[in-house]
């Protein structure tokens, strides 16, 4: 899984925004402002903590541009905001990780977070 994490900043607002490139749509879809350390470590903690629930009863997290689904047969990441475009390809709206990618990329992320924060 490839990706590239980049920091951009709206100086109108002095929002920043935490953004991810990636061939994958769906993983750009993490890439907002207001993301902090402390909100990845829980979704990490919550992937981690679910790793054996069955379907029906996995963690789920979600924003307005994406949905995460954690259990015993890993993680589905759902593109919300390409699907209310009328995209329905699910190769295109759909992306199925290990629990392990998906903890290696939050991570990542949280690190790249922390150091431009």
């Amino acid at each position: 899984m490839e990706y590239k994490f980049y920091k951009k900043e709206i100086e109108t607002t002095g929002s920043v925004y935490f953004l991810i490139e990636s061939k994958s749509s769906v993983l750009t879809r993490f890439g907002d402002s207001g993301w902090t350390i402390n909100m990845i470590q829980e979704i990490i903690n919550n992937v981690e903590n679910n790793k054996t629930k069955p379907k029906g009863q996995e963690y789920i997290w979600a924003n307005e541009n994406l949905t995460l689904y954690s259990n015993v047969n890993g993680i589905l990441l759902i593109d919300v905001l390409s699907q209310k475009s009328g995209i329905d390809d699910t190769e295109k709206t759909n992306l199925l990780l290990n629990h392990e990618e998906f903890i290696d990329f939050m991570e990542n992320f949280k690190k790249f977070v922390a150091e431009n924060s």
